[in-house]
């Protein structure tokens, strides 16, 4: 039978440390969550708003609504929309951005955030995986069908196509609402 003391100095000890550093670690990376979430934030937000010039690079000012963006022309037409979705992907949401014009034509397509693996699906998404959209109609996108997809990328392409789709879904309910710059604010 081994000693009280060599229990403690072989299984207790280690034990009761390793619990003590994976306290003070998730204490600690916590902490600096909350320090930075407000910045971070932020720093989504920004992304948001420069990405909006890359999907419809024809307005001028843009119109927040609770659905999606209005893009402004000049004078003060709303020239398209732009809509904020998401898809799944192999290693999680899948954040796309949409600009459709007021003719149904898709303006451009970019993928604000995602947690896909960098070796397949990253490399699909900074490879440009969304340029196929653009100036394509807004219409529901079937991969094969008219839409390419990236081999090893299967879940990844689903993903960005479950998103540019659900943007075409809610652009046709706006204009088969007939909303306007005038009649989504009321």
């Amino acid at each position: 039978m081994k000693k009280p003391d060599t229990i403690t100095k072989k299984i207790i000890y280690p034990a009761l440390s390793l619990f003590l550093i994976c306290l003070v670690s998730v204490l600690l990376l916590a902490l600096t969550n909350e320090l930075t979430k407000d910045q971070i934030e932020k720093n989504n937000r920004g992304n948001e708003v420069t990405q909006r010039e890359v999907v419809f690079p024809g307005a001028k000012s843009y119109r927040e609504l609770q659905s999606h963006v209005e893009c402004i022309d000049k004078d003060g037409n709303v020239i398209g929309y732009i809509f904020v979705t998401q898809g799944k992907g192999y290693g999680g949401d899948i954040t796309v951005m949409t600009g459709i014009n007021t003719s149904g034509i898709i303006t451009g397509v970019e993928v604000l955030s995602h947690t896909e693996t960098s070796s397949y699906g990253g490399v699909a998404i900074s490879s440009g995986l969304t340029d196929e959209y653009k100036d394509k109609e807004a219409s529901i996108f079937v991969k094969g069908r008219n839409i390419d997809g990236w081999t090893g990328a299967t879940r990844t392409t689903n993903g960005v196509i479950a998103a540019v789709n659900d943007a075409v879904i809610r652009y046709n309910t706006l204009k088969e609402r007939g909303e306007s710059a005038d009649a989504s604010q009321q």
